[in-house]
C-alpha cells in the first residue's frame, strides 16, 4: 500500500506539473537568465565612421526579470561623451531609450580608455524615449526582435563613432577576451566642450 501511494502520489504530481505546461504557467526558458550581446565599430555606423575604436556589450536579465545587468568595454576610444541603448533596427537610427553611460552627455568627456566603460543595472526607471514608463520586459522584448543597438558617442563624433546591434546569446570567446582582458587605461579628461549640445 504505501508502494502504491508514493506511486500514485507522484502520478499525480507529473499530471500537474503537465497541466501547469500546458496552460503557460511553466516555462523552463523564462526561468533562465536571459543574454544578449553586441559588438560594436565604426562599420555599422549609419553613415560608417573611420575609426579604430571598437567595443563589447554584454547584457544579463535579472533572475525576477525586473531589471538588466550591463557591461560595455571599448578598445581604443577617447573623449567619450557618452553611450545609450537606441531603439532602431540596422541600417537605421533611432532614438534612446536607455543610458549606459553618461547619459545625459552633459559632464566632460573622457580621455583615453582600453577597457571597461561602464558597468550597471538597468531598471524601468532608467527607461526613456519610447519605452519611458514602461517595464523591463519591454525593452527585452525590444532586444529579442533585434530592434536594438548600442551606440557610443565621443567628441569627435557626437552622433556615434562606434555601434553595435543587440542580439540574444553571449559573444565568441575571442570577442570576449579581446574586450574584457584589455588593461584599462584613462587619461585624465579634457576641459568640457563648449560646442553646442550634440543630437543622439
Amino acid at each position: 500500500m504505501r508502494t502504491k501511494t508514493i506511486s500514485s502520489t507522484a502520478f499525480a504530481a507529473t499530471l500537474l506539473v503537465l497541466a501547469f505546461a500546458a496552460s503557460g504557467l511553466v516555462n523552463p526558458a523564462s526561468a533562465q537568465q536571459q543574454k544578449f550581446t553586441a559588438k560594436l565599430s565604426g562599420n555599422t555606423e549609419v553613415p560608417p565612421v573611420n575609426t579604430a575604436g571598437a567595443g563589447l556589450a554584454s547584457f544579463q536579465l535579472s533572475a525576477d526579470g525586473k531589471s538588466l545587468n550591463y557591461q560595455l568595454n571599448v578598445t581604443k576610444m577617447s573623449s567619450v561623451m557618452g553611450a545609450h541603448i537606441h531603439n532602431g533596427k540596422q541600417g537605421q537610427n533611432g532614438p534612446v531609450v536607455a543610458g549606459l553611460f553618461n547619459p545625459t552627455m552633459s559632464g566632460p568627456a573622457t580621455g583615453a580608455v582600453n577597457g571597461q566603460l561602464s558597468k550597471g543595472t538597468i531598471t524601468s526607471t532608467d527607461l526613456t524615449g519610447p519605452l519611458g514608463g514602461k517595464q523591463v520586459s519591454d525593452l527585452v522584448n525590444l532586444l529579442k526582435s533585434g530592434g536594438a543597438y548600442v551606440n557610443v558617442h565621443t567628441t569627435q563624433n557626437q552622433n556615434g563613432e562606434i555601434r553595435g546591434q543587440i542580439t540574444s546569446g553571449t559573444a565568441s570567446s575571442a570577442s570576449t577576451a579581446t574586450a574584457t582582458t584589455a588593461a584599462t587605461t584613462t587619461t585624465p579628461p579634457p576641459s568640457p566642450s563648449t560646442s553646442s549640445t550634440p543630437k543622439y
